[in-house]
């Protein structure tokens, strides 16, 4: 799989409109070939005897020579020392629309083909550049919504958790061999090792913690999901406003106005939190306002954090009861709002009866207070226990998740094998599968249909 390609490709490494540069990225084997046939250099070095990773003035010609397309300035990058492992060559003209399509045109006439989405990044995985997990990190990366996804990404692809995967690899493969030379090898009398249960087992709970960070990955690259619910009129939609920094909920004193769900996005601290807005739970007293309860209900069970909303002027009711019942077990930040009013029907030992242990956070939207002290407690639930900037062995996606919980399978199937003094065949097949799934996470054994699946939703030119 891994090897050079054939044919030469190019695209547009920037994104296509006005700017100050645009850039025109070549790979392949006639990379140079192509370059020379469009560059005409400003000195007397020619392109095919430019130095490597080296900056060259020169005038962008079209393939037949007729025309001058721009003035650039262009860098060789020879294999392997470059981005996909071939001959690379970039070309950084002038960024007006027309002039970066004129030019990629002109490279494309003189040989190039047009680049599939992520096929530069799919080359430095076929040519041993780079694994799938900083593959995908690169994609990962360029998506970041946060300094949280950021980070993240930007250590996956610098290959702190393929270095620790490989670690953990040689541990398996190191049990393996050992048991295939007791199979094999019947006649030299190598016994069953006692010790081999336990490097497995070592193996087991450090992969069951590697899954347990998996969901902190994931909050971290696509974002928290708060819910804001409460009655209706007690100030959600405010609350929503101020935590998003503008006026976009519709507030009236009218119970019943928000409808629907609102949803918006906003990064507290480098984290993003998608904040929901939802429709007043009450007995609803029309259609739409049912719907939108209904969606409210719906929206809860997708929630990774609820804040519950109170009403200090109207005191706990039924209908908060009801509330904090559909928010049982989960991740609750409890605001009390309208604070600032005189007259407060609701009491402190009433809502420590009601929510023993958790914090009460005193609020007033109209006022402004409490509101930040808001956004720290949603972001500390949200957070709590991922371990999100110190861990190094977060999985950040779906598909790698699945491929380690597969590993993890094998390993505790192994395990109980060997604990039940079963043949060593029969622990040697489980490590095997072991072993296959957790090269899917790296790409060393994955199938060319979900390779070519995972390079299409990479932007073209990268």
């Amino acid at each position: 799989m891994r090897e050079m390609q054939e044919d030469t490709i190019a695209a547009l490494a920037t994104p296509f409109g006005e700017s100050a540069v645009s850039v025109v990225r070549i790979s392949g084997p006639a990379a140079l070939d192509i370059a020379e046939k469009i560059l005409r250099p400003r000195g007397r070095t020619a392109v095919k005897e430019w130095k490597s990773h080296s900056l060259y003035l020169a005038e962008v010609w079209d393939a037949e020579g007729k025309e001058k397309l721009d003035e650039a300035l262009a860098a060789v990058m020879r294999a392997p020392r470059s981005y996909t492992g071939e001959d690379v060559v970039e070309i950084h003209g002038h960024g007006g629309r027309l002039v970066c399509q004129e030019v990629l045109n002109a490279v494309l006439d003189a040989g190039a083909r047009l680049a599939a989405p992520g096929e530069f990044t799919r080359r430095a995985f076929l040519n041993g550049k780079m694994d799938l997990v900083q593959a995908e990190a690169v994609a990962d990366l360029i998506r970041a919504r946060s300094d949280a996804a950021r980070r993240l990404a930007l250590r996956q692809m610098e290959g702190r958790l393929s270095e620790k995967l490989e670690r953990f690899k040689e541990r398996l493969v190191g049990v393996a061999a050992a048991m295939e030379a007791a199979i094999d090898f019947p006649e030299e009398g190598l016994e069953i090792d006692e010790d081999w249960l336990s490097p497995l087992e070592e193996a087991s709970f450090l992969l069951g913690r590697i899954l347990e960070g998996a969901r902190g990955g994931r909050t971290v690259r696509e974002g928290i999901r708060v819910v804001i619910i409460g009655r209706p009129n007690v100030g959600k939609s405010s609350l929503w406003n101020a935590l998003i920094g503008e006026d976009r909920a519709i507030v009236t004193d009218i119970p019943g106005t928000t409808r629907d769900v609102l949803e918006e996005e906003v990064t507290i601290r480098g984290v993003p939190l998608r904040l929901a807005d939802t429709a007043g739970i009450r007995e609803a007293v029309d259609l739409v306002e049912r719907i939108g309860v209904e969606k409210t209900r719906e929206m809860l069970r997708r929630g990774q954090v609820v804040v519950v909303v109170l009403d200090a002027a109207e005191g706990f009711q039924a209908e908060d009861r009801l509330i904090v019942e559909l928010a049982e077990g989960l991740p609750r930040v409890i605001a009390v709002n309208k604070t600032d009013l005189t007259e407060q029907r609701i009491t402190e030992e009433e809502l420590k009866r009601v929510f023993p242990g958790e914090p009460l956070h005193w609020i007033s939207v109209k006022e402004g207070w409490g509101i930040d002290e808001v956004k720290e407690a949603i972001l500390q639930k949200a957070l709590d226990g991922l371990g999100v900037e110190e861990n190094e062995w977060l999985v950040s996606n779906a598909r790698q998740e699945r491929a380690l919980r597969k590993v993890q399978e094998c390993l505790d199937s192994a395990i109980a094998a060997l604990r039940s003094q079963m043949p060593l065949e029969c622990v040697q097949v489980d490590l095997r599968e072991g072993l296959t799934a957790l090269g899917e996470v790296t790409g060393e054994a994955l199938d060319e249909q979900v390779i070519d699946r995972i390079f299409s939703d990479f932007c073209i030119g990268k």
